[in-house]
């Protein structure tokens, strides 16, 4: 969730800067992608959607951003393109896909939904329950988890900007599972989640007084990231890699963690695998591999 916790700076002055939009501004992604994009060196925010939100101001959302110099917000279609060199698309699953389809020529977008995560559109359509509209775009999406397809990326004209889980679960066992560590088979992956996963729609299931002192898993066996999560896993070796995954939701703002029962391979030791991660992310700045002893916990994630 984008909260007033996040100290924001003023954004230097727009010379030169790449001009970015952001569709659906008024979601949580949204917000917290204008937080990061306000204060960034090389982009400038020229234009802001929310449909609902159209003609006002963003603070009068999101009051703790109101330091920064941002445009109001505006319906989709009244979207000036020739003032726009890229797009960060924020808008729900199942309405990306025609968006971005009708943007102009090649400008290049960051898609933060799951519309164009699954290559195969097929099995996008059997866990999103709707069919894929832009089958010939997704041909052209990249993947977009960085520290492991970086080198797609760049150049990319689309790319989907991976799941929360996805990400959380495929960051240690990518590597893991490439060097051969570990086996492939009988992954065992338990995750929590904050409550802003959800969205910031009127929904009952997430409540204050529904969520607040309990904790209680959801999507058992059809979660619609297990087969992201098996995408990226399969890639990681060439071979179908199947998992038993179970989300949970905790009674927090924003914070994920998941922890992960593997089968080490021959006399691979634990320590084998953090120090394979240390080697791995020792040069990325988004992923920290803690020394022997120490724990992860959700409030010592820092803002990047």
């Amino acid at each position: 969730m984008c909260t007033g916790d996040r100290d924001v700076v003023g954004a230097p002055p727009a010379f030169d800067k790449t001009r970015v939009a952001v569709l659906g501004a008024s979601g949580y992604t949204g917000c917290e992608i204008t937080r990061l994009l306000a204060v960034h060196p090389e982009l400038t925010i020229s234009a802001m959607t929310a449909e609902r939100s159209a003609g006002l101001d963003y603070p009068a959302v999101f009051p703790h951003l109101g330091g920064l110099d941002l445009p109001k917000m505006t319906k989709t279609d009244e979207v000036d393109w020739s003032n726009v060199d890229a797009v960060f698309c924020c808008l729900p699953h199942g309405t990306t896909q025609e968006i971005i389809s009708g943007l102009p020529g090649e400008m290049p977008v960051v898609d933060l939904s799951a519309d164009f995560r699954l290559r195969d559109v097929n099995v996008y359509e059997e866990w999103y329950g709707a069919p894929h509209t832009a089958p010939k775009l997704q041909k052209k999406a990249v993947y977009g988890l960085t520290e492991i397809n970086r080198d797609n990326i760049q150049g990319a004209r689309l790319v989907a900007n991976p799941g929360c889980y996805p990400t959380s679960i495929q960051l240690p066992l990518v590597p893991l599972l490439e060097g051969g560590l570990i086996s492939p088979e009988d992954i065992i992956i338990d995750a929590k989640s904050g409550v802003s996963g959800a969205g910031r729609g009127n929904k009952q299931a997430f409540l204050y007084t529904e969520v607040a002192e309990g904790l209680h898993s959801y999507g058992v066996t059809r979660h619609r990231h297990m087969p992201e999560i098996e995408q990226g896993l399969s890639d990681a070796i060439d071979a179908e890699v199947r998992v038993s995954f179970t989300p949970h939701l905790m009674p927090m703002s924003r914070g994920m963690q998941s922890t992960m029962y593997v089968k080490l391979s021959g006399s691979i030791k634990v320590e084998d695998l953090r120090e394979s991660l240390k080697l791995r992310f020792e040069h990325e700045r988004f992923v920290r591999v803690l020394d022997e002893g120490q724990v992860p916990h959700t409030r010592h994630t820092g803002d990047p």
